[in-house]
């Protein structure tokens, strides 16, 4: 505790130096910014004062201008006045006409001087430079206040007043005596606003400046910038800074202050002098700037100038401050370097202990290694057993991993920069194998830069390797039955397909499909279904060899890969064939899972493989689609694929693909079939979708509607039937023989059941612009299984807008009374089956005639179809069938070849009513 106290002493002893450098820079640094910003701060200020005072000797320069200016310009027009009145004195030496053009001459002269005039001692103008029309001035203030100018050397000046809206005209006067002594008008010159406002606007060198000429009353008579409503306000109050000048009783003042609207502005005042003028007003000159632009200038300054002191000051401080923080992290270094070292060895053991590293030492020259406690505890030997020298290290390392030992061992003797790191196995004490990570260094060499020694760790990674290779099994194995997954099963069909090529064998690949192994999912949970799925891969095992290869690829799917069936085709047909005989008696076989007895059959697609070229997603999918064809074939059975199911397969892939370009190229086509009533009159049709293939030529809807509805494009035809549809219903309402027909569409299930499908209705109405009434929209019996709320809802929502729905192929489907009661229907149409039978059987009969009267006593319309002959009409007609559909009456034609006879018209015979071509087309 001593020793230590002592330590601690000396630490603090050696760092009272440091403090006092550190305070003696500090002190420095702020000595220098203090006299650097006193530096600033005088600078600053001497330019404020130096840029104050340029200002208001320019501005009092500016305003001397401006009186001698005015001054000048007002003696003139002082000088023009008195040669006016001269020249009415001299009476008779100057006519009329010599006056007028004395007045306009001395007018030319006066660049200030708007117009020269007499008037009277009434105001009206007796004479001007030119013809006024007006014969009184409009100014009445400066009228009345004629007769008054009775002294002969008084110039007097008038109020600006506003002639026209914005121009201000000032008049000086001279009054006239007559020779009674008395007034007898006056001599007057209208000044120019524009010449004096040129004349003060000059004055102006900066933006913000303006100027005026105030009188003695207060009333500013000239303003720059121009100021028209102060000019009118002659009520306003004098301008503070005018009332400030006058109160000074000097000639001239500089002051400063606050406008009304709370603007600091600079004003220098002049006090016009006008000698000899005999004026009656006295005049001031003022000339004003904004005092905050004026100081912009040194603010900028001050700115500039605190900014480059601030940052001057914190990076010097920042400077400073990293320095002597260095300088503080190198001393605290130094100082606890000895710390580390203390402890160091003690860091190392800990660390070693909490990775579990153990050390070893390799003497290379004589080939002995030496191990801490803890490398020779991995091994279940003592340090004493391990460094006695008894057991070689080469002994107890498994032969397989030798070689990369020695490899690992090479490439860092001959690259010392890079470390020797190895994993390999170690035999236990107790007779297993442990792997080991180990890695090491070259630590010490000769003179020829031989290595002599070698330090490195050891740890125990037999757990990570364990992971390892469970993880590698779950990459290549199915978690629930063990069985290859699909990744491995790839990789094995892809060695028997070259295999066999290789060896001109054959092979085979099984399908295996359980059939209704989702409704045992969904009755008896997954649990159970994981259960049988593991029995049924133990079942798979049992009957195949060991070099087959059983895979699940997912869900109830199995594969067989089978190898080896032999040369000749036949022959490993047989074999392949025996095999699926087998695995179809085994999975068929009963299973017992938790007291319950199960049956499950498969259904099984084999496909051979051999020396042709073969793909491994072709082999696939002809298994597939071969295991299809057992289900077809009523399942818990097994079909070779047949290269017809390809040809099939892709007759129905080049199919879809045609139909989706027949939408795209308007290749579809409609075809309408006649409705007739009971007298033969055409009273509507149906429409019929054909397709026009330009190789093919007319495809009938039951080669192309199956595939449409497999691949979802029946809902894209579905739409174009019915725009096509509702186009032709506005044709036809063009005339009249037409008008009245009706337009019966079929609609799929899986149109009707779109989301959308009642907005798509609509909105083709809309942009047709057919009538609603006459659109009838067929669905069939099918289609009310499903969510019958739905499609109540649809149905009501159209027929609100006037569409109407026939019930199509009545007494095929699911007949019910419950949804004819429910649904908005308005038809119903008799299954053609019924019509061609009703004349044979006495069954036929009976459901025809329970149709039509089943239709009547719930309101609805009834219609049948496949009418042929004249026998079956004249039967639904005493059965009270109005209205029919069928050979007899036409065929689906395309528009051009459709007759429709005017209203009243009927048919009498087929021959009569439809042309040769019609009674040729099929339907």
């Amino acid at each position: 505790m001593l020793n230590q106290g002592g330590v601690m002493f000396v630490r603090q002893y050696k760092k009272l130096p440091a403090f006092r450098t550190v305070a003696v820079e500090w002190l420095m640094l702020g000595f220098v910014l203090v006299l650097s910003g006193l530096l600033i701060a005088y600078f600053v200020w001497n330019e404020r004062g130096l840029l104050m005072a340029s200002n208001v000797e320019r501005m009092r320069l500016q305003t001397l201008i401006i009186d001698e200016n005015l001054s000048h310009q007002l003696e003139g027009v002082r000088s023009a006045l008195d040669s006016v009145r001269d020249t009415l004195r001299a009476g008779g030496n100057c006519a009329v006409e010599c006056r007028r053009t004395l007045l306009q001459s001395l007018k030319r002269a006066m660049p200030g001087v708007r117009a020269l005039l007499v008037v009277d001692r009434k105001g009206d103008i007796v004479m001007s430079d030119d013809d006024l029309r007006d014969s009184r001035l409009d100014d009445h203030d400066y009228t009345s206040r004629v007769e008054r100018m009775r002294d002969p050397d008084t110039m007097y000046l008038s109020q600006p007043y506003e002639n026209t809206p914005g121009i201000f005209n000032i008049k000086l006067s001279l009054g006239l005596t007559g020779a009674d002594g008395r007034n007898a008008g006056a001599v007057s010159a209208i000044l120019n606003p524009e010449y004096f406002d040129a004349v003060m606007r000059s004055a102006l060198y900066a933006p913000d400046m303006n100027s005026a000429i105030t009188e003695d009353s207060g009333r500013r008579i000239l303003f720059v910038p121009a100021d028209p409503a102060a000019m009118r306000n002659t009520s306003a109050a004098p301008d503070p800074f005018f009332v400030r000048h006058q109160a000074s009783r000097r000639a001239e003042t500089v002051l400063d202050g606050a406008t009304a609207s709370g603007e600091q502005r600079l004003v220098v005042q002049r006090t016009m002098l006008l000698r000899g003028l005999g004026l009656d007003k006295t005049l001031v000159v003022s000339l004003g700037r904004n005092q905050a632009l004026i100081a912009s200038g040194w603010h900028s300054m001050a700115w500039t100038s605190g900014v480059a002191w601030l940052v001057f000051g914190i990076t010097s401080s920042g400077a400073l401050l990293l320095v002597q923080r260095r300088r503080q992290v190198l001393d605290d270094l130094a100082a606890a370097r000895e710390d580390e070292q203390a402890a160091a060895a003690e860091k190392v053991e800990l660390a070693l202990n909490g990775a579990n590293l153990g050390l070893w030492e390799w003497n290379m020259g004589a080939d002995r290694t030496t191990v801490d406690g803890r490398a020779a505890a991995m091994l279940g030997y003592t340090l004493e057993e391990l460094n006695a020298g008894a057991l070689n290290w080469r002994d107890m390392v498994k032969p397989d991993d030798m070689q990369g030992i020695e490899a690992a061992l090479a490439a860092h003797l001959a690259d010392s920069s890079r470390s020797f790191e190895a994993e390999y196995r170690l035999r236990h004490r107790s007779g297993h194998w442990i792997w080991v990570q180990s890695r090491g260094r070259v630590v010490e060499r000769d003179a020829d830069g031989k290595p002599l020694r070698m330090l490195g760790t050891r740890m125990d990674i037999s757990a990570r390797k364990l992971a390892e290779a469970e993880i590698a099994h779950l990459a290549f194995y199915d978690g629930l039955t063990n069985l290859p997954n699909r990744r491995l099963l790839l990789d094995r069909l892809h060695h028997a397909i070259a295999k066999t090529a290789r060896n001109n064998i054959h092979g085979a690949v099984l399908f295996v499909d359980l059939d209704n192994f989702k409704s045992l999912n969904d009755t008896m949970g997954h649990d159970m279904g994981d259960r049988l799925l593991e029995m049924v891969a133990f079942r798979l095992t049992e009957v195949t060899r060991e070099t087959d290869t059983v895979a699940r690829l997912g869900g109830d799917e199995f594969v067989i890969l089978l190898e080896d069936l032999g040369a000749d085709q036949q022959q490993a047909m047989g074999n392949a064939a025996a095999v699926a005989g087998k695995v179809l008696d085994s999975l068929s076989r009963c299973y017992t899972l938790d007291a319950h007895e199960l049956r499950s059959t498969p259904s099984i697609g084999v496909v051979l493989f051999g020396a042709e070229h073969h793909t491994i997603n072709d082999l696939l999918r002809q298994a597939d689609m071969a295991m299809y064809e057992a289900k077809a074939a009523g399942r818990a059975t097994f079909r070779f694929f047949d290269p017809h199911m390809q040809v099939a397969l892709d007759a129905s892939a080049t199919l879809e693909a045609d139909l989706r370009f027949a939408l795209q190229r308007d290749e579809l086509r409609l075809y309408y079939q006649p409705v007739v009533d009971g007298s033969g009159r055409v009273t509507g049709v149906e429409a019929l979708l054909r397709w026009q293939h330009p190789q093919r030529g007319l495809i009938a809807p039951g080669e192309f509607i199956p595939q449409a509805e497999k691949s979802g494009l029946i809902v894209e035809l579905g739409d174009w039937v019915l725009a096509a549809a509702c186009r032709q219903l506005v044709g036809w309402s063009a005339t009249a023989d037409s008008a009245h027909l009706t337009m019966a569409v079929n609609v799929s299930a899986r149109q009707f059941r779109q989301p959308a499908f009642v907005d798509q209705v609509l909105a083709v109405l809309e942009r047709t612009g057919a009538d609603p009434r006459l659109l009838k929209l067929e669905l069939t019996e099918s289609m009310l299984l499903t969510d019958m709320d739905d499609v109540i809802a649809k149905m009501t929502t159209l027929k609100a807008h006037g569409v109407g729905f026939a019930l199509d192929d009545f007494g095929t489907g699911y007949s019910s009374l419950s949804y004819l009661k429910l649904l908005p229907i308005d038809q119903l149409k008799i299954d053609r089956s019924f019509v061609h039978d009703m004349l044979h059987t006495r069954h036929a009969s009976s459901i025809v005639r329970a149709i039509i009267t089943l239709a009547y006593s719930m309101d609805l319309a009834v219609v049948a179809e496949g009418v042929e002959t004249r026998e079956q009409w004249s039967a639904l007609e005493a059965f009270g069938c109005n209205a029919f559909q069928g050979y007899l009456f036409g065929r689906a034609v395309p528009l051009d070849e459709l007759a429709v006879l005017p209203d009243g018209g009927a048919y009498c015979t087929p021959c009569e009513l439809l042309p040769a071509a019609m009674l040729d087309m099929s339907i």
